[in-house]
């Protein structure tokens, strides 16, 4: 579960990255409200996912 957390932050750190570099570029208040929607959305997923994924894993090989 750790290594499913970890490369979750992974993810979720580099799409804060794009988001700052973009926010350089364009209007920031709405890029911001909406990159903060996708990426708390996408954490939850990518865990959740990954966690599924785990589970039916180990089932399968049990």
């Amino acid at each position: 579960m750790k290594k499913i957390i970890d490369d979750a932050f992974v993810v979720f750190g580099m799409m804060f990255l794009i988001l700052i570099v973009a926010s350089y570029f364009t209007e920031v208040g709405e890029l911001v409200y909406n990159g903060r929607t996708y990426l708390l959305v996408l954490f939850v997923a990518i865990i959740a996912g990954r966690y599924v994924r785990l589970i039916a894993k180990a089932k399968k090989s049990s």
